[in-house]
């Protein structure tokens, strides 16, 4: 076995930035769901909290939209309020100011495109 010298490759690679805030609006599976749902959507549709948090705690609990506890619910809308939505929109991936008209933003098709890539490698 030969042994080999990395210091020219580690150099190169400490030379790159580890950008991990890029993978911050697809690194939940509920910002995944969201991204994904408005990506089922025309482009110009708007959501509300209310809506996502539906879809949201649906996937998240595995049961229909009409068998969610109230709980379950509520949770999701909260969550969504204070931490997913605001992660999406800070990056730029949903324009969030107006809570019952929740619409694409301008990164958007960026990362609907990583999770649409993503999905058809695990097919």
């Amino acid at each position: 076995m030969t042994r080999r010298d990395p210091t020219a490759q580690v150099e190169q690679l400490r030379g790159l930035t580890d950008e991990e805030s890029f993978l911050d609006p697809v690194s939940t599976l509920r910002r995944r769901t969201i991204i994904r749902y408005m990506s089922q959507l025309s482009p110009n549709a708007s959501v509300s909290t209310k809506e996502l948090a539906r879809v949201c705690a649906s996937i998240e609990q595995n049961e229909p939209p009409a068998a969610l506890s109230r709980s379950d619910f509520r949770r999701a809308v909260q969550g969504l309020r204070q931490r997913d939505l605001t992660r999406l929109s800070i990056a730029g991936v949903l324009d969030t100011r107006d809570a019952d008209a929740i619409v694409r933003d301008e990164q958007f098709e960026l990362y609907a495109g990583v999770l649409t890539a993503i999905d058809a490698k695990l097919r």
